[in-house]
């Protein structure tokens, strides 16, 4: 997985959406990032997981389809198979994360890392990436913005290695349905 390529057009993706029309500060944009932590933990408190078996039968379907129909019928197997599970907002971490990086001009890469010890629940390990996102506001910027992104990428990848996620495939699939979905989606502000 080249994550600067990803990067890059997840920062594309989201300017085409109208998403970079103002400038925010680094702790804005970071809690933006935990608030995509704080859907997983949601979608993990609702049992919510995806079904990327079901998902990849219908995607794989062979019957020749019309550009719009096979739009048409990624968004609505996106939207019953994925779109918001727990995978899915992993995923939304790392692009947002990544996004961040594009925006802020930094290289995005993931260092291998280790949850602390006992630190087996889901939402422990997702307080532990929180905190580490704060602790660069709390400590005035001794600890590097790239180094935080980095940090905090590279303990989803951990989480996610550990659960047999593909998160390579939730990023992807998720790029592809932001893709489709148009200016200042959802009706978000920011």
């Amino acid at each position: 997985m080249n994550l600067n390529e990803l990067r890059d057009e997840a920062y594309s993706i989201a300017k085409a959406n109208g998403w970079h029309e103002e400038e925010h500060s680094d702790e804005h944009l970071l809690m933006l990032v935990i608030t995509e932590i704080a859907e997983a933990v949601q979608a993990d408190r609702k049992n919510l997981h995806a079904d990327i078996a079901k998902f990849k039968e219908r995607q794989g379907n062979s019957l020749p389809l019309s550009e719009e129909t096979r739009i048409r019928r990624f968004k609505e197997d996106f939207e019953a198979y994925i779109k918001n599970s727990v995978e899915d907002e992993l995923g939304d971490v790392i692009i947002r994360c990544l996004d961040l990086c594009c925006v802020k001009e930094l290289d995005a890469y993931t260092v291998n890392v280790e949850f602390p010890s006992g630190m087996d629940g889901f939402t422990d390990r997702m307080y532990f990436v929180c905190r580490q996102l704060t602790d660069r506001i709390l400590t005035a910027d001794s600890v590097t913005l790239e180094f935080v992104l980095s940090q905090t990428m590279s303990y989803i990848v951990e989480h996610c290695r550990r659960k047999d996620i593909d998160l390579y495939f939730f990023i992807r699939t998720k790029m592809n349905y932001n893709r489709l979905r148009g200016y200042h989606h959802g009706g978000k502000r920011y």
